[in-house]
C-alpha cells in the first residue's frame, strides 16, 4: 500500500513525523511526502491530485492543516490526524499571514457540501492531549462522518509514536 503524507502549517516533506512513519510501516507499506505549496489551497490541492495520480498513491494521510487539505480530497480512502477543521480560525492565532489563510477559507464548508459522497472513505484520528486545537472538532467530524470513523489516539499534536503505532495498526487490521 502507497501511502502519501501531507504535512501540516510549517511542516515539510522530510520533517519528522514523516521520517518516523516511514520507520514503523511494516512491510508492504510505504509513505511517500513530497513539497507542496502550502501558501495557496487550491494549488496545494491541484499539486497533491496530481501527485496521486502520477505515483499511484493508495490512501493519503494528512496532519493538522495537512488534514483539512486531505478532508477535500474524493474519490480515495483518507486519514485526518488532528486535523484542522477550520483554518480561518486556526491559523491566524499561530501567525499565518492573512494572505494564506485567506485561501484555505473557501474549502471550509467542503464536509457540509461533500461528505456525504465518500464519507465511508475518510477517518480521524484526534489526540487525547492536543495542546492546540483540544477537542473543538471531534464534534464537527462526527456530525459528517460516521462515529465509528472518529478514533482517539494517544498524542499531542504532533503526532507522537504511541499514536502512530495505533493509526498503523488500524491500517494493518482494517
Amino acid at each position: 500500500m502507497k501511502i502519501l503524507y501531507i504535512y501540516g502549517y510549517g511542516g515539510s516533506a522530510t520533517g519528522s513525523t514523516v521520517t518516523m512513519l516511514k520507520r514503523l510501516m511494516p512491510k508492504g507499506y510505504s509513505v511517500e511526502a513530497f513539497t507542496y505549496t502550502q501558501a495557496d489551497c487550491a494549488k496545494a490541492r491541484e499539486e497533491i491530485l496530481a501527485y496521486i495520480r502520477e505515483h499511484d498513491i493508495d490512501l493519503v494521510m494528512g496532519s493538522s492543516l495537512g488534514g483539512f487539505i486531505t478532508q477535500t480530497l474524493k474519490g480515495l480512502p483518507r486519514i485526518l490526524i488532528n486535523p484542522c477543521w477550520l483554518p480561518s480560525e486556526v491559523l491566524p492565532a499561530i501567525g499565518a499571514p492573512a494572505e494564506l489563510v485567506a485561501t484555505y477559507a473557501p474549502f471550509e464548508k467542503w464536509a457540509e457540501e461533500h461528505a456525504a459522497e465518500d464519507k465511508s472513505l475518510v477517518h480521524a484520528f484526534f489526540a487525547d492531549a492536543d495542546e492546540l486545537l483540544g477537542d473543538k472538532y471531534v464534534s464537527a467530524f462526527m456530525c459528517h462522518y460516521p462515529k465509528s470513523h472518529c478514533h482517539r489516539i494517544h498524542s499531542r499534536h504532533h503526532l507522537s509514536e504511541e499514536g502512530a503505532r495505533a493509526i498503523i495498526e488500524y491500517l494493518c487490521n482494517n
